[in-house]
């Protein structure tokens, strides 16, 4: 090999470790970059979740109180019932 083509040849390996720096720094700033969107879409899809739990537990509590008020107002009415039928079955002569 002639000398020419050796400096040529040595002056051509320093360009390309540095591209393949470069090049390997993209990549790693890509890859950096990529993580850090999936965990701020993850964190935003997690709140998402948390709010819409959130909700569906309000609304359970608001159900089981109005379940609850209704089956008081249902005893009451039986209660009541019930005391009246007593005092019928009370007049009437045995």
């Amino acid at each position: 090999m002639n000398t020419a083509v050796r400096i040529l040849l040595l002056g051509a390996i320093p360009l390309t470790l540095a591209a393949c720096s470069e090049s390997t720094k993209a990549d790693a700033n890509g890859a950096a970059q990529g993580a850090v969107n999936d965990t701020a879409a993850n964190i935003e899809n997690a709140g998402n979740k948390v709010e819409t739990a959130a909700d569906k537990a309000g609304a359970a509590v608001e159900n089981a109180g109005d379940n609850a008020a209704a089956a008081a107002a249902n005893a009451k009415q039986n209660t009541g019932e019930a005391i009246e039928q007593a005092g019928k079955d009370m007049q009437k002569p045995n």
